[in-house]
């Protein structure tokens, strides 16, 4: 038979030794977590995919990773069919074919969903396992 016996200083190096870990993790999820998003972030003038960005908070062990403009739902979850009329002018002004266009409303016929951040959320949570195993070796 054998004894055991961990003392309460052994539990407190093992302690913050996990915290740190933990730590580690969670900024190592939100590196991933950003690059990702940025890789998959659908591109037409780039301003969406230059908006993304990450808030990591050590103290509350959390982070947040995503798209800083206002259309950033628009295009996870795409639109309905809707008007759109203009809203300080009497016409919308656009171009068509390199012509021209005044129209007092539009029908647009919504655009479908480009599920970038889904799509990155999936991604980062395949690869928890592999970044906790880097985090915890140091």
């Amino acid at each position: 038979m054998f004894k055991i016996t961990i003392e309460r200083t052994d539990l407190r190096i093992v302690a913050d030794r996990l915290e740190e870990a933990i730590k580690k993790l969670i900024e190592r999820l939100a590196d991933y977590a950003e690059e990702e998003m940025k890789r998959r972030a659908p591109v037409k003038t780039g301003r969406l995919k230059h908006s993304i960005r990450k808030r990591v908070d050590l103290i509350n062990l959390e982070a947040e990773v995503g798209p800083e403009v206002s259309y950033g739902v628009y295009v996870e979850f795409g639109t309905r069919p809707h008007i759109i009329r203009p809203v300080r002018a009497r016409a919308l002004r656009f171009e068509v074919a390199g012509e021209i266009v005044f129209a007092r409303l539009v029908r647009h016929p919504g655009t479908r969903p480009k599920p970038f951040i889904r799509e990155t959320a999936e991604a980062v949570e395949r690869e928890v396992e592999r970044i906790w195993r880097e985090s915890w070796k140091g």
